[in-house]
């Protein structure tokens, strides 16, 4: 009898490391073949390179797609110990993405070991987010919405203790109510996509709280405050630039149809499971309908329903569009809602079934091994020969026929940090009399291929075409004085 007693208490902990293990393995097998250094990740360690090269840290997050605006530099902070103890490795942000997550998740099964219900929740919400996959897709191509997560699920747990907390005594627990400001905060400094699920958390805790919530406001507007405290000294520094520029700089178009954005979210979240959806969705209320009626985990139901709800609501009347990467805000509250249902009526194990079967389907984890079309190795062989025979100051670009960006910030990293003297197009024109065209799969006429940083770059003479590949080629142009 004490072995079984030992075995039942000894088996949450052994499926999380289960779990752990799934979590790992379909985030870094194959990932050498797998992982193409492109776009954002250039973009990120190119910030990172130059905080090491000037031992200025930067005062400025990402840049966002859908308004022109920064997230936080807190993004930024966190990856550089990783960037500085991996000697610049292109899996530094990888590493820094998993250790986060695995951590968040053993951390919170620690904290949760005296409420056995709340913590089996997240062992099944983890098992949801491993397996899921834009997670897995976006969690071996790391940039700022991969880390929203965590700090989202927290928030939810947190939220539960605060109300219990508040039944008992009518009043804010004040430490509570500050982890779950800054989670809160954090998630949306990280990305702007989480901000309806942070309204979401305001309208229900004016619901709970009452006048109360004020006070939570308070704390999320001063934790908003520190987190962005670069956006802020920048904003003074500069003239409220980037605040003019919301209402000045012209946005990207957006889909604002609700039923598309609908569509997108469900295409995004159920991946493979579409043509399910209908189906799931009426097994969902049934099941619902059942477990509220039998009045179980009614305080979890009914808060993780009504933020998901909310946060979906917000989503879809927001007049920003849905793209894959603004998922994350409000998938976790799906998979907590259903970790409460599994919990509250086996029924659901249907659902977790047919999930777990189409997510984990060998013609849908393959996609993720595939090797990509150009290798980390011989992206660093191609800059590193490059470099070793172009000593010049000079300025990067890039002509695809896979993608429609031209600025290369990938390139632009590779080349600097394997020895070229790289120079920044937009701010530093007058630096450099030299642009290496980057030809990437694609083909470059010179005098007749046209884009942007070409026009910045002016009049110029193609003297070189180095050959990296067969798919790539650097046209190497110089500058002709009008």
């Amino acid at each position: 009898m004490t072995v079984v007693i030992k075995i039942k208490r000894a088996f949450p902990y052994i499926l999380a490391l289960l779990i752990t293990a799934l979590f790992l393995f379909l985030r870094f097998y194959k990932i050498q073949e797998s992982l193409l250094f492109f776009n954002d990740i250039g973009r990120d360690y190119l910030v990172l390179w130059k905080w090491q090269q000037t031992g200025k840290p930067p005062l400025l997050g990402p840049q966002t797609s859908a308004l022109p605006f920064n997230q936080s530099a807190i993004y930024f902070y966190a990856l550089y110990p990783f960037y500085l103890l991996t000697g610049g490795s292109e899996y530094a942000t990888l590493l820094a993405c998993a250790l986060f997550y695995v951590l968040s998740f053993l951390l919170g099964l620690y904290l949760l070991r005296y409420k056995p219900q709340w913590r089996n929740s997240l062992l099944l919400t983890f098992f949801l987010i491993a397996i899921q996959p834009q997670y897995i897709i976006q969690g071996r191509f790391i940039w700022n919405p991969s880390f929203v997560t965590p700090f989202v699920v927290a928030a939810v747990y947190l939220f539960l203790a605060l109300i219990d907390q508040f039944k008992q005594n009518k009043h804010l627990d004040q430490k509570l109510a500050w982890l779950l400001a800054f989670c809160l905060t954090i998630a949306t400094s990280l990305s702007y996509s989480a901000a309806p699920t942070l309204m979401a958390f305001l309208l229900v805790s004016l619901l709970v709280f009452r006048w109360q919530a004020l006070g939570l406001l308070v704390k999320i507007i001063i934790a908003g405050a520190l987190v962005n405290l670069g956006t802020i000294a920048f904003e003074f520094r500069h003239g409220f630039l980037l605040t003019k520029m919301m209402f000045n700089r012209q946005r990207l178009p957006q889909e604002t149809n609700w039923l598309n954005k609908l569509q997108a979210l469900n295409d995004f979240s159920l991946a493979s499971l579409s043509n399910l959806f209908w189906p799931l969705l009426l097994v969902f209320v049934l099941i619902l309908a059942i477990i509220i009626w039998q009045k179980k985990f009614k305080l979890e139901l009914k808060l993780s329903l009504s933020l998901f709800l909310l946060t979906l609501i917000i989503t879809l009347v927001a007049p920003i569009g849905m793209q894959a990467h603004y998922i994350f805000g409000i998938l976790p509250l799906i998979f907590m809602l259903l970790s409460f249902l599994l919990l509250a009526n086996q029924l659901t194990i249907l659902i977790f079934l047919i999930i777990t079967l189409s997510w984990l389907r060998p013609e849908q984890t393959k996609s993720y091994f595939a090797p990509a079309y150009r290798s980390v190795v011989e992206s660093n062989q191609c800059a590193r020969n490059f470099c070793q025979s172009h000593q010049e100051p000079l300025f990067v670009a890039v002509q695809s026929d896979r993608h429609p960006y031209h600025n290369g910030m990938e390139w632009q990293y590779l080349v600097a940090k394997n020895g070229c003297q790289l120079k920044d197009l937009t701010t530093e024109t007058d630096q450099a009399d030299h642009l290496a065209v980057f030809v990437d799969d694609s083909n470059y006429e010179h005098g007749s291929t046209a884009f942007n940083e070409l026009t910045i770059f002016g009049n110029s003479q193609e003297i070189e075409v180095f050959e990296c590949s067969e798919q790539l080629q650097i046209h190497y142009l110089e500058k002709i004085s009008d």
